[in-house]
């Protein structure tokens, strides 16, 4: 529960500064995590747009 509430404060363009930054500190398990969480909230979006009849 504590993943899917900490993706209902946040979207996925949101992960884009933070990996910027575990990018510029060349912090790589930190960049994998963001961008698998990022994925991951992404289809999140898209399966909700989907849901509510929301096209892009």
């Amino acid at each position: 529960m504590g993943e899917f509430k900490e993706a209902m404060m946040m979207c996925s363009e949101d992960y884009d500064e933070m990996i910027d930054m575990a990018l510029a500190l060349k912090d790589k398990d930190w960049f994998e995590e963001l961008v698998k969480k990022q994925k991951w909230l992404r289809e999140l979006e898209i399966q909700a747009r989907r849901e509510l009849g929301v096209l892009d």
